[in-house]
């Protein structure tokens, strides 16, 4: 049976579970986009959409993690108005990136003059770039010759603002903001006072990562090989409760070799960051030699600690199911494992059918696959591939790089027609190196 281009038609719940192998149930942390415009960059923020679009660019003085969007609530200071929703979003103008945005609502927690929701994500702010926080103000107040909040206005360190706070009002004038915690207090003789549209709150970033451990993202073979998933393991590498993908940051099937201000070096070159925890990072390993190999992560608080691993030449893994089960499908894409082992109802793989097995690690392919791009054309195949299920010798189809995917492989064979049914240990070889014998293929007929 040959590869073909319509075995790739995976359920994204699949694509998750291969790249995020080891995470549960990892999210997101990049919110929906709302409807917000950042224009005129060198001169603050425009009317847009028969609305106001309100905010200010800044940079961040030290590393923060944004934890809440807020905007501003005049009913709090005694006007006769209802909250209406307000999308807030925040954007990284470097990257011409949106990094999350929400909707605050009536029903969010006032602080001050302010209403803020919180960010189930939170967002690190590094120091280089320039960010801006928009909001659109609908039919609420943004500015309105309202009492100032406090009598003395709080400077906040944390950041330095790149262009004043901007708005439209009944009076004249543009003013800048110089408090973070009630930005829109305008210096005297603006002709402007009163709180200001869009804000946020936030907390300190982490501190410096610290790298525990280096495996193989299917299997947790220690170490790593060139074009193989792998998961580094420590400490501070996003702030708590974050999680992110690469799903949002392939640009023209190239893969990002930074994601959320996260950056990876392996043996001096930069791997591609599939995913991000505070715990835990996944990254696609570039090309490179075998040895021993220094890696290190680095975020916006600096960069950790090199730790040392060593690279392999292949390291062959299937990624897994809860109970180490093998990732594989039936021909129609449908999940080939114990019924239970997942949420939904499953069929095992029977005795003599032919199966899909996915998994990564298998090394280089005939024609070389490119380097850090999601594969197209092809097939880009390999050869030499063994493999046994219960130690009896499964016929080979063939093994190849799964077309729009990026070091995913998929191993066709034909499961043993002479297996009972039962729980058998599926095991890849190739070039002397062999899958984790642990990992499991159910057969039932």
């Amino acid at each position: 049976m040959r590869i073909t281009r319509s075995m790739t038609c995976m359920r994204l719940s699949m694509i998750g579970a291969l790249v995020l192998t080891a995470w549960g149930s990892a999210s997101t942390a990049r919110a929906d986009t709302v409807a917000i415009t950042v224009t005129g960059l060198g001169s603050g923020f425009n009317y847009s959409q028969g609305t106001y679009l309100l905010g200010f660019e800044f940079q961040a003085n030290s590393p923060i993690a944004i934890t809440q969007l807020g905007f501003y609530d005049s009913n709090a200071n005694g006007a006769a108005e209802t909250f209406e929703d307000s999308p807030v979003g925040v954007y990284d103008i470097t990257t011409h990136t949106l990094l999350a945005s929400t909707t605050v609502t009536a029903s969010d927690p006032l602080t001050g003059f302010f209403r803020y929701a919180a960010l189930s994500n939170p967002i690190t702010l590094n120091t280089t770039d320039t960010y801006a926080i928009a909001g659109i103000s609908g039919d609420n107040y943004y500015t309105a010759d309202v009492p100032l909040s406090a009598t003395t206005v709080q400077v906040n360190a944390a950041i330095s603002y790149v262009n004043p706070a901007y708005c439209s009002c009944n009076t004249s004038g543009f003013g800048e903001s110089s408090s973070l915690v009630e930005p829109g207090y305008f210096p005297a003789g603006t002709g402007l006072y009163g709180d200001f549209g869009p804000n946020f709150q936030f907390a300190a970033a982490n501190s410096t990562p610290t790298i525990g451990g280096v495996s193989n993202a299917a299997s947790a073979q220690l170490g790593v090989a060139a074009g193989t998933f792998a998961s580094i393991y420590g400490t501070n590498f996003a702030p708590a409760g974050f999680s992110d993908t690469w799903s949002n940051a392939i640009v023209g099937g190239q893969l990002p070799t930074k994601l959320d201000g996260v950056t990876v070096d392996i043996g001096g070159t930069p791997a591609y960051v599939v995913a991000v925890t505070p715990l835990q990072i996944n990254v696609l390993v570039p090309n490179l030699g075998a040895g021993s190999m220094q890696v290190t992560v680095t975020t916006a608080a600096g960069a950790s600690v090199p730790f040392a691993v060593t690279a392999d030449a292949l390291q062959p893994a299937f990624f897994l199911w809860p109970g180490n089960a093998a990732v594989a499908t039936h021909l129609d894409y449908s999940d080939a494992v114990k019924n239970g082992a997942l949420q939904t109802p499953t069929v095992p793989a029977k005795p003599g059918e032919a199966i899909i097995l996915w998994g990564t690690g298998f090394g280089p392919t005939t024609p070389a696959a490119p380097s850090g791009q999601v594969v197209s054309g092809g097939p880009y195949v390999v050869d030499g591939v063994a493999v046994t299920v219960g130690g009896i010798a499964a016929q080979l189809y063939g093994v190849a790089l799964s077309p729009g995917m990026a070091g995913l492989y998929q191993v066709a064979i034909q499961v043993p027609g002479s297996l009972a049914d039962g729980d058998f240990p599926v095991i890849a070889t190739l070039s002397g190196q062999q899958s984790p014998a642990w990992v499991i293929l159910t057969v039932q007929q």
